[in-house]
């Protein structure tokens, strides 16, 4: 039998998005969840898909969804409170693993403790398989290809553009919560090394005007040093705060400091998250006012003059990440991958395949 797609969390805002691309591109996914009854109403909209009800609060329900080969596209965030046992489920079964999440202590945690069991037990693990991370990966790969040996540092921004105050669903406001308050990470002197969030503060060139970003730890800092093992330096930003990114920086010190007080963190994560909850979300289907744009700078050893510059522009980030996870659970069910372990999508796919993967979900060159 050919490997079956499980969407776990299949009736969220993300999950029903890539459910409904998988149905476009002619895949007939099981569709998971905790409700039987909201599965059971997608499933009909979208012709008749089987469904499975599974809760991460028992994890052997999960478990329960794959059997060895199979892929599973989990959509069930906040990840850091609800990743984990997808994650256990794939490796237990040597199955495929993809997620939506764009939580760095999330991907550290899949790459750092979970890659090596996927690798013994012939899984692969591909986090952060939409907006974050994977355009700034394909983005910086160009780069990089376009730099050629002499590039020793790679960076990368993203930007959205047009967006209003609720384009992000109440999930990924969760989720940025969550980030803010934790610890992050960098690739810098040819090694991963803990930093803080929003350390550093850039610009780049952004439809003919400079617009800034904070960094961030960020997916890509795992998944291109493997496949360019001359990169001594990767750095991620996220330039989503216009004019308040410079404060965000400043203030970054202090904020991390107040969060190392477990009872104030801990605080400060429940009213985060009560406050995410009070706004509104996108309407059903995309965010068709907002722009993506990510932009990415290879570098030699010691010069802030760019070797490279690439930009990629296209669909906002929902939209993108339902289509690249369609496009990837797609291609990994037919062709399988050949890495196990934690990898990136460079890593796993190929550049060409990965640019291609990006055009079909509506990111294309700028």
């Amino acid at each position: 039998m050919p490997p079956t797609i499980v969407v776990f969390g299949a009736t969220g805002y993300t999950g029903r998005l890539t459910a409904e691309r998988l149905v476009e591109h002619g895949a007939a996914p099981v569709l998971a969840g905790r409700s039987e009854a909201r599965l059971r109403e997608l499933s009909d909209r979208l012709g008749g898909l089987e469904v499975r009800t599974a809760d991460v609060e028992r994890p052997e329900s999960v478990a329960d969804l794959l059997a060895p080969g199979d892929v599973i596209v989990a959509c069930v965030g906040p990840f850091l409170q609800w990743g984990e046992p997808a994650v256990r489920a794939a490796v237990a079964k040597g199955a495929i693993y993809l997620d939506s999440t764009g939580e760095p202590p999330f991907i550290r945690r899949v790459f750092d403790e979970f890659g090596p069991q996927a690798r013994e037990a012939g899984a692969t693990l591909m986090p952060a398989m939409g907006y974050d991370f994977v355009p700034g990966a394909l983005a910086g790969a160009m780069a990089l290809e376009q730099a050629g040996s002499e590039a020793s540092r790679v960076d990368a921004g993203y930007f959205m553009l047009g967006a209003g105050p609720n384009a992000m669903s109440r999930g990924t406001k969760a989720s940025l919560a969550g980030v803010a308050l934790s610890e992050a990470f960098a690739f810098r002197g040819g090694r991963l090394q803990g930093v803080r969030s929003a350390e550093r503060y850039r610009t780049f060139p952004v439809k003919g005007k400079e617009r800034a970003g904070i960094s961030v730890g960020g997916a890509e800092h795992f998944t291109l040093p493997p496949a360019y093992p001359q990169l001594q330096e990767v750095n991620v930003y996220l330039g989503w705060f216009g004019p308040l990114a410079r404060g965000i920086q400043l203030t970054s010190g202090v904020t991390a400091a107040v969060a190392r007080v477990q009872l104030v963190r801990r605080a400060l994560m429940a009213g985060a998250g009560k406050l995410a909850g009070l706004g509104g979300s996108p309407e059903a289907g995309t965010t068709p006012d907002a722009l993506s744009w990510i932009a990415a700078a290879a570098y030699g050893a010691d010069s802030d003059t760019p070797l490279a510059e690439v930009a990629l522009k296209g669909a906002d980030g929902y939209a993108f990440t339902a289509g690249f996870l369609a496009w990837a659970a797609r291609r990994a069910a037919a062709e399988g991958v050949a890495l196990t372990g934690a990898a990136g999508p460079i890593e796993a796919f190929g550049l060409d395949a990965v640019q291609a993967g990006c055009e079909e979900a509506g990111l294309a060159k700028a």
